[in-house]
């Protein structure tokens, strides 16, 4: 039978400080309020892992109830994140404020939070890009790889780029992610 795809529970207790910082605590307690059926999901233990599938749901969750329902809003998630874990428990990925380097390192945290995933970096000859090749996972989501874009996004201006865009895609071989800064 296979591993069943699962990602850490940092990961899912991010997005609920996600909509206490951003719409509030009872915006929080109404989310949680949508998953209080789940047996046993709270608290949620950091570093346990939980089904993909659950996160899933809550992200979607999220989009529905905060943003309309536009996944590609979750990129503010995702922002959000990276200024949160990269400025403490992380804060070592983002040393130096080198772009580069932490992109070069990035793949270290990604193969943290998510039980089957990895992570390529190429980096553009031209110094200022990059494409990020996410492989070998079971599924892939939308809603993820919004706030996966948003992770980088948050990453550069954490680092002090000022102009950065990204744009991804979802192909047979994984999903890819094409950034550019100046």
């Amino acid at each position: 039978m296979p591993e069943e795809y699962r990602v850490r529970g940092s990961s899912i207790s991010s997005k609920f400080e996600f909509v206490r910082d951003r719409f509030g605590s009872e915006a929080e307690l109404l989310l949680k309020d949508d998953f209080a059926e789940r047996e046993r999901l709270f608290p949620i233990l950091d570093s346990s892992w939980y089904p993909f599938e659950l996160y899933e749901e809550i992200n979607r969750a999220i989009a529905e109830r905060f943003f309309d329902g536009k996944l590609s809003d979750l990129v503010e998630v995702g922002s959000y994140s990276a200024e949160k874990v990269l400025t403490s428990v992380y804060k070592a990925f983002a040393e130096g404020k080198d772009f580069v380097g932490f992109l070069l390192r990035a793949a270290l945290l990604h193969e943290r939070f998510y039980s089957q995933s990895q992570m390529d970096v190429t980096l553009g000859e031209d110094g200022a890009s990059a494409e990020i090749l996410l492989h070998d996972a079971p599924t892939y989501s939308e809603a993820d790889l919004h706030i996966a874009a948003g992770f980088y996004a948050g990453a550069a201006k954490l680092l002090g780029l000022t102009s950065f865009r990204h744009e991804h895609t979802l192909r047979e071989d994984g999903a890819h992610f094409e950034l550019r800064w100046d």
